[in-house]
């Protein structure tokens, strides 16, 4: 096991202060392979910003909250498999914020990203239609469980898709940037992203909805 004592996470936010916070990051980014005049690194202590949010604006937003989450629910997930010790350690959860951060400066230098976000427009847009089309009852609680028509299905499926090719551009991009200083980080960055690939939540009708302004769309077609 890897964390076969479980109390050692309570080491995860003691490391993380030692790395002096906000300048973690800033620390991991001076050792990305990048322009960086190119990057802003936007620190939020209180606000809840998910690991991967997708940046905007060439702005990278990662928050004490979501870092630290991430770096628990990593060790519980490699702590699930056997898999070669990755310890608890300062260096260790350095290595977990470059590898998080290469993969968020790799959706900044993606070159496809805008024809990524344009399919997504345009699945969205078919989503709307289909919703309209089938006069589904969005104020239904439950409308996202019932027996959807396959049109729509079909739709759910393509941005799916859409997104695990916008995540694995990301990875891809930030192993080619992450500069790596021992074989350990590079193992760390790889079971990050086996990670992140595993439990990134792709959604269902209501959280495509809801996440993508679908109602937004739908009143322009009425």
């Amino acid at each position: 096991m890897t964390c076969s004592n479980i109390y050692d996470l309570k080491k995860i936010p003691i490391y993380y202060e030692e790395l002096r916070g906000k300048k973690l990051f800033t620390k991991a980014l001076s050792e990305i392979d990048v322009n960086k005049k190119s990057v802003h690194l936007f620190y939020y202590k209180n606000a809840n910003i998910p690991i991967c949010a997708l940046p905007k604006l060439g702005v990278v937003i990662i928050s004490k909250r979501g870092f630290l989450s991430f770096c628990y629910n990593f060790y519980f997930f490699i702590n699930s498999f056997n898999t070669k010790d990755i310890v608890i350690s300062k260096q260790n959860i350095f290595s977990i914020a470059k590898s998080a951060l290469s993969h968020e400066v790799g959706h900044l230098l993606d070159p496809n990203l805008s024809n990524i976000k344009s399919a997504s427009n345009e699945i969205i847009l078919s989503i709307a239609n289909g919703i309209i089309k089938y006069n589904i009852d969005l104020k239904d609680d439950y409308y996202y469980k019932k027996n959807l028509p396959l049109e729509i299905e079909d739709s759910i499926i393509q941005f799916k898709k859409n997104n695990v090719t916008r995540e694995i551009n990301a990875w891809n991009i930030g192993k080619t940037i992450a500069n790596f200083q021992s074989d350990t980080e590079r193992y760390i960055f790889e079971k990050i992203k086996e990670y992140a690939l595993a439990t990134y939540n792709y959604g269902n009708l209501k959280d495509i909805v809801a996440e993508n302004n679908v109602e937004k769309y739908i009143k322009s077609l009425l």
